[in-house]
């Protein structure tokens, strides 16, 4: 069968010539080359169609969507076109190193495993190496996983290489969930099926300044208030005693959302109140000092 290790890439691209070549340069330098690259341009009115199609290689495949849609819409249209064997994915703003994949197909020769995750490092924009990595220095968890992914989620969409033949031929991903999509599905899918990982840094993820400005806060914020009440409401998990770490996040989102919004003494009492770990360090730095220097400093976190 000629889909047999076939490793289709799932690259969205929205207006995203900025770092698109090096991001398309990274597949290309992989040592494993059987894989196919699925381009899905959502509607782009820049010069990504002219980048993507100045590298002349029968694997790049291109489609054009007419009609801007949300990006989790475009990754499920993507998927369909797939023929691969393994499903990965690349946004058009990220990167992989050349070892990524060959490292993780070897780990599929174990028939229960259904998905590989590895380590991942963010940048900013000038490509200078934050000082820590997004992913603990400790061994990444496998087997069946969900228990560890409720306590610490360490899974990257930018690392994952999953069998294709266990996704649901359905949605794959909730496309109401813009920010927490891959999140959700991961959790759903590690009910199922076996997870192994590579324990070094393989991708690299590139942070923008909108991800800390007050319009994504709050959409994030009221997305994960949302996306937590449905579980506990199907009892997803577990219920609540295993959910503690989301709700942690929700309570996190939302006081950031709120301090954007006003600094006010009662939000300062609040905080005060706030259990004392690493989120409440970052929101008293949000809180006294001027808003872009926080963001700044938390973002180094």
């Amino acid at each position: 069968m000629k889909s047999k290790g076939l490793v289709s890439v799932i690259m969205n691209c929205h207006n995203g010539e900025t770092f698109l070549k090096e991001a398309i340069q990274s597949v290309l330098n992989q040592k494993y080359k059987k894989w196919e690259l699925i381009f899905w341009d959502n509607n782009s009115i820049d010069a990504s169609a002219k980048i993507f199609k100045n590298f002349e290689d029968k694997r790049l495949k291109y489609y054009f969507r007419k009609k801007k849609v949300s990006l989790y819409e475009s990754r499920n249209s993507a998927i369909k076109k797939a023929k691969g064997e393994f499903i990965a994915f690349l946004d058009q703003d990220d990167f992989w190193l050349p070892n990524k994949l060959s490292l993780q197909i070897k780990k599929f020769t174990d028939p229960n495993v259904g998905l590989v995750y590895g380590k991942f490092m963010k940048i900013n924009k000038s490509n200078l190496f934050r000082k820590k990595q997004l992913i603990t220095e400790k061994n990444l968890p496998e087997g069946y996983i969900t228990k560890d992914l409720l306590k610490n989620y360490s899974v990257g969409l930018l690392t994952i290489m999953l069998r294709k033949k266990f996704l649901n031929k359905s949605k794959i991903f909730k496309t109401h969930y813009n920010f927490l999509a891959d999140l959700d599905f991961v959790l759903r899918f590690s009910l199922k099926y076996k997870f192994a990982a590579i324990q070094e840094v393989i991708a690299i993820y590139r942070q923008h300044e909108n991800q800390m400005q007050k319009k994504y806060f709050n959409e994030k914020s009221k997305q994960f208030s949302t996306w937590y009440q449905e579980l506990i409401a199907k009892n997803m998990f577990g219920g609540k005693e295993n959910l503690k770490v989301f709700n942690e996040w929700e309570k996190f989102y939302t006081n950031v959302g709120l301090i954007k919004k006003e600094r006010s003494f009662s939000l300062f009492y609040k905080i005060i109140k706030y259990p004392n770990n690493i989120n409440k360090i970052k929101l008293f730095l949000l809180f006294i000092l001027p808003e872009k220097i926080a963001e700044r400093i938390i973002s180094f976190t």
